[in-house]
């Protein structure tokens, strides 16, 4: 279960960042835009192969608001699919530093046994684990783009 809070906060942390500079890359503040925490801040499981989560996130902005939405992806664990997510959309006040509540959920593939997510989740380490992303980010003007980002490493996202 460790394993899996760790890989929600990091695919979100990957997101928001990837989403915020990838989209919005010829506006010279952006790179001033930062995560600067994700934590868990509650879970509750769904039967055996599915969790809902809130993720706290602490995001610096000190540029113009925008929306993060329609957030969904598949989490890998060495190159197989291991669960699939979706999160809430989260709309990012400007020019504030501010802690996000972010609605997750997360579901195992129908591939991966009980036994087999014990068994990684015993390591305690999310070597090996890349992810999917896809996200629309949209401007209060209403301009938008969905990003997509492919194989993402969750271990290095959350060194």
């Amino acid at each position: 279960m460790k394993t899996m809070k760790r890989s929600i906060s990091g695919i979100f942390v990957a997101l928001v960042v990837g989403a915020i500079l990838s989209g919005c890359s010829g506006l010279s503040k952006v790179k001033d835009i930062k995560v600067t925490s994700c934590g868990l801040e509650s879970y509750s499981l769904k039967g055996l192969r599915s969790v809902d989560a809130v993720l706290a996130v602490g995001i610096d902005n000190p540029t113009f608001a925008f929306k993060i939405l329609n957030v969904s992806g598949t989490v890998k664990y060495k190159g197989e699919d291991f669960a699939t997510y979706t999160a809430d959309s989260v709309s990012v006040d400007k020019k504030c530093m501010k802690v996000y509540d972010v609605p997750c959920t997360a579901t195992l593939d129908d591939g991966i046994s009980l036994k087999r997510l014990m068994l990684i989740a015993k390591k305690g380490s999310l070597e090996g684990f890349t992810t999917d992303v896809t996200a629309t980010v949209r401007l209060k003007s209403g301009a938008g783009t969905t990003l997509r980002f492919k194989d993402v490493d969750l271990n290095k996202m959350t060194e």
